[in-house]
C-alpha cells in the first residue's frame, strides 16, 4: 500500500476520469488524495489555430517535478508524440475505455438524418474531413471550451450537433446524450488514459505497475507511430485504430480536409511491444507511398478550397501511367509478403477477403504431450477463449513468426523451425516419438492433414482441436469489386486453401488474370474449385516469391 498524491486538471471531464482512476487505486489499497493542478486550456483542441496538446502535458509535469502531486493522470492524446522529459516514466496505461467518436445533436437525430446546412461542432480536422467525406452538405464548425462547455452550443442559432469522445461522454455519465456512435477512425490513442510519475519513486513505480494494461499499451503505441512515421501531429486528419487477433491489427487513414479524398489501409505484424511502432510505421510508410502527406502539409491546410470539386481518391496504389510494372492483387494485410513482392518488383495492392472467427470447442490440451501452434491466429482463439496452454506441456510452434508471438504471450516454445510457416519443417524438427506421445494440435477447422499424418508416421497420437475458422468478409470493399471486375490487376496470389472459395465467391474469377498459389494445399483447393493455376511458389521465402515474380514477368515477354 502506498499513499499519493494524483494530480489532474480541474476540467469536469479531467476530475471525473481522475476520480475513476483514484478510485481503482484505492480499490488496490492505496490511500489516495486527488488534486487539482492548475493549468491554462480548457480540455484538448486539435485544430491548426488552438493545437493544446503539448500545453497540458507540460504543466501536469511542472506538477510532478515541483512535488505538488505525486501521480499524474494524462489523456493519451494529450502526451506529446516524441517527448521523453528526464526523470519522469509511465508505469501505466490503463485499460482503454471506448474509443468512439459521438455525435450529439439538439433534436436526438443521427446523422443521416440532420437537414442540409446543419451547423456541427468539431475540434479537430480529421473528425471534420471524415464527417465531409459522409455528409458535404453539412457546415462544420471549429468549437473549443470543455465538453460541457461545447455541450451548451447545442441550441437554435448556434450549432445543431457537436462531435464529442465517446468517453469523454461516458466519464461523465452523458451516455445518454449521445444521438449516434460515428463510423470513422479514431485518433491514434483515444479513449485511454496513461499514469506518469517520478521515475525515482520506485515504491511508487512498482504499486502503479500492477494497473498496466498491456494489450492497451501495444495498441495506443501502434496508432501513436502512425504520426510519428507520418512526420505529422494530431493536427493532421488522421485516423488509427489498433486491435489484437493473433496478430497485430492496425486501420489507419489519412483524410484531405474537404472530405473528397482519402487513403485507408490495414497492417498486420507480431503483436508485441517491440512491433507495435514498427507497425504504426509500416502503415505510415504505406500510407507515404500513397502520396498521403499532400492532405496534411501545411500548404494543404492552409490553402484548402472546401468549395473545389475532386474526384473519388483509390484505396490502391496509383502509379504514373507510364508505370509498366505487372499488377498484382494479395488477398491479405499489409505486411512482409507484399513488400518481398515489391521488392520484386511488382506492383502490390492488398486486400483482405477472410478474417478469423471462433467456432465450437471442446479443451483436449490437457490430454497432450505436446501443444503445437500452427499459426499466430491460434494464439488470439486462445486467448479470446481464455484458454491458457498447461504449463506441463512442450509447445511446438510453426514458424519464427509463430514462435514469437507464442513466447509474447509468456510462454516456452520447446520445438520450433526457423523461417516461415511449414508443416513439414515441422514434422522434420519433432524427434521419433519414444513411448507413448500424444500430440495436440489447436488450429483452424481448415488446416490440412499434412502435419498431423507427418507426426503421426513418426509415432505420435494426434488429435485436433479445431478452435476457430478463416471465414469470407460479409462484404468487400466497393472498390475492390468494382476495380476486379474492371480488369485492374494481372494476378493474385492467393496464400491459403481457404482463400480459394473466397476468391470465386466474392471477386469471380477472371480468364485474363494469372492465379498464383503460395503453396501446393492452395494450389489444390483452387484447382478444384475450377481456378487453373499458373504457378506454385517453390518455398515460402523471399525465393519463392522471386521465382514468382520470374513467372510472372516470362508470361508477359
Amino acid at each position: 500500500m502506498v499513499k499519493l498524491r494524483l494530480g489532474t486538471r480541474g476540467s469536469a471531464l479531467a476530475l471525473a476520469r481522475s476520480e475513476r482512476v483514484a478510485e481503482q487505486l484505492r480499490g488496490a489499497g492505496h490511500e489516495v488524495e486527488v488534486v487539482r493542478v492548475a493549468t491554462s486550456g480548457a480540455d484538448s483542441n486539435h485544430m491548426p489555430d488552438g493545437y493544446s496538446v503539448v500545453v497540458f502535458a507540460k504543466e501536469l509535469r511542472e506538477a510532478l517535478r515541483s512535488a505538488e502531486c505525486d501521480v499524474v493522470v494524462h489523456s493519451i492524446k494529450d502526451i506529446p508524440l516524441t517527448d521523453e522529459p528526464d526523470g519522469l516514466t509511465f508505469p501505466a496505461v490503463l485499460a482503454r475505455g471506448d474509443h468512439r467518436d459521438a455525435l450529439v445533436t439538439l433534436k436526438g437525430v443521427p446523422l443521416s438524418a440532420l437537414p442540409r446546412k446543419s451547423r456541427i461542432g468539431v475540434t479537430s480536422l480529421r473528425r471534420m474531413a471524415q464527417l465531409r467525406a459522409l455528409r458535404p452538405d453539412l457546415t462544420f464548425i471549429d468549437v473549443g471550451g470543455t465538453l460541457e462547455e461545447r455541450l451548451r452550443r447545442l441550441e437554435p442559432g448556434d450549432l445543431d450537433g457537436v462531435v464529442l469522445s465517446a468517453a469523454g461522454l461516458k466519464a461523465l455519465g452523458l451516455e445518454d446524450r449521445v444521438s449516434e456512435y460515428l463510423p470513422i477512425l479514431p485518433a491514434p490513442g483515444q479513449g485511454a488514459l496513461a499514469l506518469e510519475c517520478r521515475a525515482d519513486d520506485t515504491d511508487l513505480v512498482k504499486a502503479l505497475d500492477e494497473f498496466d494494461d498491456i494489450e492497451t499499451r501495444i495498441c495506443i503505441d501502434a496508432e501513436r507511430a502512425v504520426l510519428t512515421g507520418l512526420g505529422t501531429t494530431y493536427v493532421a486528419p488522421v485516423g488509427a485504430l489498433a486491435s489484437r487477433r493473433g496478430i497485430l491489427g492496425l486501420k489507419a487513414g489519412v483524410f484531405s480536409v474537404d472530405g473528397t479524398k482519402r487513403v485507408v489501409l490495414e497492417i498486420g505484424l507480431p503483436t508485441s511491444e517491440l512491433h507495435a511502432q514498427r507497425t504504426g510505421h509500416n502503415v505510415a510508410h504505406a500510407l507515404l507511398q500513397r502520396k498521403a502527406e499532400r492532405f496534411f502539409s501545411p500548404e494543404a491546410i492552409a490553402n484548402i478550397d472546401l468549395s473545389e470539386e475532386h474526384d473519388d481518391e483509390s484505396i490502391f496504389i496509383e502509379s504514373a501511367a507510364d508505370d509498366d510494372r505487372i499488377r498484382v492483387l494479395l488477398p491479405r494485410q499489409e505486411g512482409r509478403l507484399a513488400q518481398t513482392m515489391r521488392s520484386n518488383d511488382l506492383r502490390v495492392d492488398t486486400a483482405t477477403l477472410q478474417e478469423a472467427k471462433l467456432v465450437n470447442a471442446d479443451n483436449i490440451m490437457p490430454w497432450g504431450d505436446w501443444v503445437v501452434i500452427p499459426s499466430a491466429q491460434t494464439m488470439w482463439a486462445l486467448r479470446e477463449r481464455g484458454w491458457d496452454i498447461p504449463d506441463t506441456k512442450k509447445i511446438a510452434a510453426m514458424g519464427s513468426t509463430t514462435r514469437q508471438v507464442v513466447e509474447e504471450a509468456g510462454y516456452s516454445v520447446d520445438l520450433s523451425p526457423e523461417g516461415t510457416a511449414s508443416s513439414v519443417a515441422l514434422v522434420d524438427a519433432f524427434p521419433v516419438a519414444e513411448g507413448e506421445q500424444r500430440v495436440v494440435i489447436v488450429c483452424a477447422d481448415q488446416l490440412s492433414t499434412k502435419l498431423e499424418d507427418g507426426l503421426r508416421q513418426k509415432g505420435y497420437t494426434v488429435e485436433r482441436c479445431e478452435i476457430y475458422t478463416m471465414a469470407d468478409v460479409e462484404e468487400i470493399y466497393p472498390e475492390l469489386k468494382e476495380k476486379w471486375d474492371d480488369g485492374a490487376w494481372d494476378a493474385i496470389l492467393l496464400s491459403q486453401p481457404s482463400l480459394a472459395d473466397a476468391y470465386v465467391n466474392l471477386l469471380g474469377h477472371r480468364d485474363d488474370v494469372s492465379v498464383l498459389a503460395w503453396d501446393e494445399p492452395t494450389a489444390d483447393a483452387l484447382k478444384a474449385a475450377g481456378v487453373p493455376v499458373l504457378d506454385v511458389a517453390m518455398s515460402k521465402d523471399h525465393f519463392g516469391v522471386a521465382a514468382l515474380a520470374r513467372t510472372l514477368k516470362k508470361g508477359r515477354s
